[in-house]
């Protein structure tokens, strides 16, 4: 064994002495980066939650529906609050149908970009809603309105839960927690200081705003173009794209970086396999049962939350108790956004989806009988609330789970069209049965709760086979 003279042993002690120093130097470094991640991870969070605040305020437009009718009725007298039915579900469906367009225009012209088109989008449809004069041109109108949030409204989701893959749910949950909070008081702004500022109750027909009224319908769309003008600015500000080896050098994604190497070099290999895997989703049997789950569950929530409204107003529901309960759906749903916001990753999905498909079939078949009971209406919405929020809290986060996150704007699109369909079905359906009974609206809103209550009931049934299991590809 060779013995070290004191000149070797010295220059081993400078070199452990200038290592050590380099690696406390290295880890300094690596701390520094790390705050920084998660700093701009922070604004770009901050930076969601305005994006999903302004793209929310679109549809806190829709409790101004019965505005616009009344206003369309001035030069279309023998128009009726039905035609109003359509507005939001064509927006709505148009905005799951065209959603995987947001993801293709990430990737070719970047994520702020395509925020800015979204916003350039809904402006210019704004603007014609607040020319327009026609109902079925307001049709065409919003259904522009949900492909310029369909391009958008996905971006800054997905990056933000990039940031933090192991929290989806929580993310998620923040970002409707706070945005439904906001649009709370956006609502009530709305309402107090632009639409109906002496809260008047309809004076035509005890449905109908006159002049004096509607016309404040104007008055918001131009609030909405500069509060959607303002939000983006904010957004594209702090909006920060994440790179996905950075959440795995810096501790928040679970996967490895030889992992992600082997699948970066499998995209570098074959540009086609992200296609290959999309295909491959779409046409599998467990998607097709998802699909099927969220096409039948929809009727029911979505048309409790289009109808609750004009169903209150037909039964002559005071105006008091009809703003009250527009107040508590709010509360009730941010409440659930907490609630699921902390439980979501830790629950399987199918058990929250078959516990809520439960609850909206009792819901279903017990709502025609709310309207004789102020506080059993009120009940009802809040159910409906409590439900509708935990659902749209939780199925993003399921279907990043499942089929990924560079998966998850077009499959996911493809996947929530069902429910753009479902509303569609819906609202047809129940237009139809209006003029079937000759606009007697009692029975209208019986039968559509009487089906819906039934088709949640087999959405139940095909719910207890799906599994938060990640989707295989290889087979």
């Amino acid at each position: 064994m060779k013995i070290l003279n004191e000149k070797e042993q010295n220059l081993i002690i400078n070199d452990n002495i200038e290592q050590m120093e380099t690696d406390e130097a290295d880890n300094k470094l690596f701390e520094k980066e790390r705050k920084k991640y998660i700093l701009k991870g922070l604004s770009s969070l901050f930076s969601c939650i305005i994006n999903t605040f302004g793209y929310f305020s679109i549809w806190v437009l829709g409790n101004s529906v019965v505005y616009l009718i009344s206003f369309r009725r001035h030069y279309n007298p023998k128009l009726t609050f039905s035609y109003g039915y359509f507005l939001f579900p064509i927006m709505n469906f148009t905005l799951d149908l065209t959603s995987p367009l947001g993801g293709i225009l990430e990737h070719n012209i970047g994520g702020k970009s395509t925020i800015i088109l979204s916003t350039l989008i809904l402006c210019v449809s704004l603007l014609l809603l607040y020319i327009s004069r026609n109902i079925f041109f307001d049709y065409i109108i919003m259904s522009i309105i949900g492909l310029g949030i369909a391009v958008g409204i996905n971006i800054t989701r997905k990056n933000i839960c990039s940031y933090f893959m192991k929290r989806k749910a929580l993310i998620c949950g923040i970002l409707y927690l706070v945005s439904d909070f906001l649009c709370a008081f956006l609502n009530i702004f709305n309402e107090k200081y632009i639409l109906n500022p002496l809260s008047e109750n309809p004076t035509i027909e005890n449905v109908y705003y006159n002049e004096k009224i509607f016309l404040n319908f104007q008055k918001l769309i131009i609030f909405e173009i500069g509060f959607l003008i303002v939000t983006t600015a904010i957004t594209i500000i702090l909006f920060y794209p994440n790179d996905p080896k950075e959440t795995i050098k810096y501790g928040f994604n679970d996967e490895t970086q030889d992992n992600k190497k082997k699948s970066d070099n499998n995209e570098n290999k074959d540009n086609g396999l992200k296609k290959s895997k999309i295909k491959k989703a779409i046409y599998s049997m467990r998607t097709l049962n998802l699909y099927a789950m969220i096409f039948l569950f929809y009727p029911t929530i979505d048309f409790m939350y289009n109808s609750w409204r004009p169903i209150g107003i037909y039964y002559k529901i005071d105006t008091y108790y009809l703003q009250l309960t527009t107040a508590l759906y709010n509360i009730i749903s941010s409440m659930s956004s907490i609630t699921f916001s902390l439980i979501g990753d830790k629950i399987q999905f199918r058990t929250v989806f078959v516990l809520f498909s439960f609850i909206l079939t009792i819901n279903a078949f017990l709502f025609p009988l709310s309207v004789y009971s102020h506080i059993f209406f009120i009940s009802e919405v809040m159910i409906m609330a409590f439900v509708l929020t935990g659902f749209y809290i939780l199925l993003d986060p399921h279907i990043m789970k499942v089929y990924g996150m560079d998966n998850f704007i077009e499959i996911g699109g493809i996947i929530r069209s069902s429910g753009g369909f479902s509303e569609m079905f819906t609202i047809v359906f129940a237009f139809y049965l209006e003029n079937y009974f000759s606009g007697n609206k009692n029975n209208v809103y019986k039968i559509m709760y009487y089906i819906s209550g039934c088709l949640n009931i087999i959405a139940l049934i095909l719910g207890l086979f799906e599994t938060d299991e990640k989707f295989n590809y290889n087979d």
